[in-house]
């Protein structure tokens, strides 16, 4: 949606004449389909641009050149990789593909998101326009801050090129943000500068909410629009589906781990579930057991469409390539991806994958285990320490907040806040410290007032006190016992 809008408002901008389509989750899937490409020759549309898909997409591709329809691939999933060793991977016969997951290709960076590989397009159009003697006022760092936020929400490392546009996204979001972000920052009650977190618990979720609840037209008009009226609405709009999402989200959950039971393999489906929080159930079963999971729904065609998630050491691309047998359709990267399971193969997909799952844990290594960047006292606890530690933003996916261990503190008090949150106050005798914890309830009663324990976290700057107030954001804790 992010990378639809930048295209749309950017080429607009530039004087082209622009149609989009958004795929709805559940009926079009994620790629490219034969009759969208049909459709658009039928208008009169003479060049396609895809944003976050179409290296799959074998069919389309065929199609459009049939037709003699110029369709440019702009993407970042892998590849379907060659059916035996030695020979290159499959891509389709596009006008161009643009992906730094080729291996061919020779872009400095190859972990943009589909946003980013969008806005390097337009980068380089803008070049040969100008190059050609064309007067384009159009400014591509307006672009920034949705290019931002899609670079963040799709987990992406943020090192090399994605740093350096996350960090200039984040300054053009807390300066001078388009209407439909202004819009939905008031409706999310985001009031401090926007950061990383901001924007992947505050913004992120209810862009998300439209695509996967209803239809991802209602955000992308939100991010490209320039009337503040019909932002604010689409962003309120916005802002209730993300609710309903999250009730639909945590019951298809809570049935996905019951219907699982005491299988080792984190794959499973029902009829009943709703297309767009499989992909958000999947996410919370690999967090529980720290492994990837799949969880599917059924198309209006009776097929099996699969969504998968990861955790830190695994590659979800990869596992989809050695379920290819099984799949028809599909696509991934490092953390998340999903396909559509051949009629009468869920059997087959089911122990493909989980060999291919126990096959990248025994190469995980040490990559599953928890690292921190250093043991601390509470006596270093401090503003002037958070305040450097801010220097090292935008923090996130591949370039981690520093993480401190606290050893063998005691519990002075444990009030408990809306939301599963807790907010505590730790002592070590001599000094003091505020910590909260976000999802309390799966800690049980080691957060128990008077249990000493040690404490697993990040320091931050306190932004709703203030004053140079801190607090320790605890991930994870061990007790005495």
């Amino acid at each position: 949606m992010s990378g639809t809008a930048i295209l749309a408002e950017a080429f607009r901008g530039a004087g082209a004449k622009v149609t989009f389509s958004i795929p709805h989750r559940s009926d079009d899937g994620h790629g490219i389909g034969v009759e969208p490409v049909r459709m658009a020759v039928s208008e009169g549309v003479r060049l396609g641009i895809s944003v976050d898909t179409g290296t799959t997409c074998f069919d389309a591709c065929e199609e459009a050149v049939k037709l003699g329809f110029d369709l440019i691939v702009t993407d970042h999933h892998l590849p379907e990789q060659a059916s035996e060793p030695g020979l290159e991977e499959r891509l389709p016969d596009a006008f161009a593909l643009l992906n730094p997951a080729r291996s061919d290709c020779g872009f400095a960076d190859r972990k943009l998101c589909g946003t980013g590989v969008g806005f390097f397009l337009l980068m380089s159009v803008w070049k040969r326009l100008r190059e050609a003697g064309h007067d384009v006022e159009f400014d591509l760092r307006s672009l920034l801050d949705r290019v931002a936020i899609a670079t963040i929400a799709d987990v992406m490392s943020l090192t090399g090129v994605n740093r350096i546009l996350v960090h200039h996204g984040l300054q053009r979001l807390n300066t001078s943000p388009c209407v439909g972000l202004q819009a939905l920052m008031q409706v999310a009650r985001v009031k401090q500068s926007a950061n990383v977190e901001t924007i992947g618990f505050y913004l992120a979720p209810r862009i998300n909410a439209a695509g996967r609840m209803r239809h991802g037209e209602e955000a992308m008009r939100m991010l490209a629009t320039s009337d503040m009226d019909e932002a604010m609405a689409l962003a309120e709009k916005l802002d209730e589906t993300n609710k309903q999402r999250r009730l639909v989200e945590a019951e298809v959950f809570k049935q996905a781990e019951a219907k699982l039971g005491d299988d080792d393999v984190l794959a499973v489906y029902d009829e009943a579930w709703h297309a767009g929080v499989v992909g958000l159930a999947a996410g919370r079963l690999a967090r529980k057991h720290g492994k990837p999971a799949a969880v599917g729904f059924i198309t209006p065609e009776g097929q099996v469409r699969v969504s998968l998630r990861g955790r830190p050491g695994f590659h979800v691309g990869n596992l989809l390539n050695d379920c290819a047998a099984h799949l028809e359709g599909f696509g991934g990267h490092a953390g998340a991806g999903g396909g559509t399971v051949k009629a009468g193969c869920w059997s087959d997909f089911v122990l493909a994958f989980g060999a291919a799952v126990a096959l990248q844990v025994e190469h995980a290594g040490d990559q599953l285990a928890q690292a921190v960047d250093g043991i601390l006292e509470l006596g270093a606890m401090h503003a002037g320490l958070a305040e450097r530690l801010v220097k090292f933003e935008p923090v996130g996916q591949g370039n981690p907040a520093c993480s401190w261990l606290i050893k063998d503190v005691h519990i002075a008090e444990n009030r408990a806040l809306k939301g599963g949150v807790a907010r505590l106050k730790v002592s070590d005798g001599s000094h003091w410290l505020d910590a909260i914890v976000f999802g309390a309830g799966a800690f049980g009663d080691a957060l128990e007032r008077g249990n000493i324990v040690s404490l697993l976290g990040q320091l931050k700057l306190d932004d709703y006190r203030g004053h140079g107030a801190v607090q320790f954001v605890i991930e994870d804790l061990l007790t005495d016992s």
